[in-house]
């Protein structure tokens, strides 16, 4: 079963992504800021336990979906719009950022939202 992870997903909204969650049958959690500095990866539950960084915070709103199939996924993201409950900053499970703690998961979707908003890469492969 897919899981949806939010961050700092205001009150309002974060209710009506858990509805939306729960019928369509996927699990969701919300995550602490004290876990922000953990591995995406060890949020999962598919690593062990780790230390957290506490310094690492941010405020911006955030979800994380993994293990949710592409076709999910398009009727999520098209509730989400239906629903007018627009998160800029959206991330998909991969081998790679289950690597990534929370905050550089942030800093690297913010990098590429910049990027994209000055015409460029952010990143070159």
């Amino acid at each position: 079963m897919g899981e949806v992870l939010l961050f700092n997903i205001a009150a309002k909204k974060s209710i009506a992504i858990k509805n939306l969650c729960r019928k369509l049958y996927l699990s969701y959690r919300e995550v602490a800021p004290e876990d922000f500095g953990k591995t995406l990866g060890c949020i999962l539950g598919l690593t062990e336990d780790e230390p957290s960084n506490p310094d690492a915070v941010f405020e911006e709103e955030m979800l994380y979906f993994a293990d949710i199939s592409s076709g999910m996924l398009d009727i999520l993201l098209a509730q989400l719009r239906r629903q007018k409950c627009p998160v800029a900053l959206k991330a998909v499970k991969t081998e790679t950022n289950l690597q990534f703690t929370a905050c550089r998961l942030y800093r690297e979707l913010s990098a590429e939202r910049e990027a994209i908003a000055r015409g460029q890469q952010a990143h070159t492969s």
